[in-house]
């Protein structure tokens, strides 16, 4: 019986890869092949096939706090999405990204192996040398990954947002693989905002495309950062995204690009173009620093490229913007911390932290697909 122990284990693990890769397959199906277009993959990804089985984004929900920071299985898909702009003590620039996705293949959750979550993550560390970046998946259901309430903790493998009892915050998040590692200390400095119609957040000017969404535009972020074995202290300042739904995009839809900017004067940003096929669908906020917000509508917001980067996939994508809004007297450039932040992840996407300049100066995270 001992002999046949290791053969067993080995049965186990490969049993393991083809169930994530049926699952993945049977999720995402031909956006994982080789000759599929890369200019489509996040947009498919969202756009859902089997909408009626889940639950429906509409108006007037009750979006609570911080109960609405947890899991929401009856939604397909849903990510808990921290960036943060650091420092370290001779003042060069640092960007990090920690995403945890959540997508379901089914309505049935299932227990065990048979859970039916698939759980995708992202961990992104950049500085002015380089990006570094990994990810990592995970079948839901058998303690690899998973969200809980008391204490509040997302995770997947030991890349974790953990908090205080059920709060989100005060936090410890963390994430290391061979290369880089960082794990820092969350401070809210800031209330959650809703985005859209109090947390309705429309992503189709006609058609009835939206998500739940809201943000926390200030987070105080304080630890350490480890790039090729060496350490460092940093701090600065950190964005929090929560967002779930069913089909957050149509079919007709491109790609997107999308800002968080925190300005020196204590003012945050949060901006979205979703482009289609003619013109394309602008939203966004302006919180001050008092925490008060006011809510962008596509006449608001002008955005406009002013400089491109190759990226390795060959396109042209746009990495330094032009970004007005008039009634509010804002008139601002971003460029990169480093232009090739391009993430080769199962799907492509450019984002990284930028600096911003203009009628005011600040830092900010991009994000930028279907290019």
């Amino acid at each position: 019986m001992r002999e046949q122990k290791p053969q067993s284990f080995m049965l186990t693990v490969i049993g393991w890869s083809l169930a994530v890769l049926s699952c993945l397959l049977a999720l995402f199906g031909s956006l994982l092949l080789k000759d599929a277009p890369p200019d489509r993959t996040a947009v498919a990804a969202l756009v859902a096939a089997n909408a009626d089985d889940f639950s429906k984004v509409i108006p007037g929900r009750d979006i609570q706090f911080p109960k609405d920071y947890g899991s929401h299985d009856d939604f397909r898909q849903e990510w808990w999405y921290v960036t943060g702009n650091l420092q370290d003590e001779a003042g060069n620039q640092y960007g990090v990204q920690w995403t945890l996705f959540r997508s379901a293949i089914s309505s049935e959750n299932g227990q065990g192996w048979n859970n039916n979550q698939i759980f995708m993550a992202h961990a992104v560390l950049t500085s002015k040398d380089g990006v570094y970046a990994s990810e990592r998946f995970s079948r839901g259901g058998i303690g690899q990954a998973g969200v809980t309430d008391n204490p509040f903790n997302v995770w997947l493998d030991n890349w974790q947002w953990r908090g205080t009892n059920k709060k989100p915050f005060p936090a410890k998040l963390q994430a290391s693989d061979k290369d880089f590692s960082f794990t820092l200390s969350m401070s809210q400095t800031l209330p959650e905002i809703l985005q859209g119609e109090n947390g309705y957040s429309r992503k189709h000017a006609e058609k009835d495309v939206a998500s739940y969404y809201f943000s926390v535009p200030a987070v105080s972020l304080d630890g350490t950062l480890e790039l090729d074995g060496k350490i460092v202290k940093v701090s600065g300042k950190g964005w929090v995204d929560r967002e779930w739904s069913t089909q957050a995009l149509s079919e007709d839809q491109l790609g997107w690009d999308w800002f968080s900017i925190q300005l020196d004067d204590g003012r945050s940003l949060m901006l979205v173009q979703v482009r289609g096929e003619e013109t394309p669908h602008r939203f966004g906020s302006i919180t001050d620093a008092a925490g008060h917000s006011i809510i962008l509508s596509n006449s608001d917001i002008d955005m406009t490229p002013i400089a491109f980067a190759k990226m390795p996939t060959g396109r042209h994508l746009p990495i330094k913007w032009q970004i007005k809004l008039p009634l509010h007297d804002i008139m601002l450039t971003t460029k990169p911390v480093h232009d090739q932040n391009w993430l080769p992840f199962t799907f492509p996407y450019w984002e990284g932290p930028i600096l911003v300049r203009g009628t005011a100066t600040g830092v900010g995270f991009m994000e930028a697909t279907g290019y």
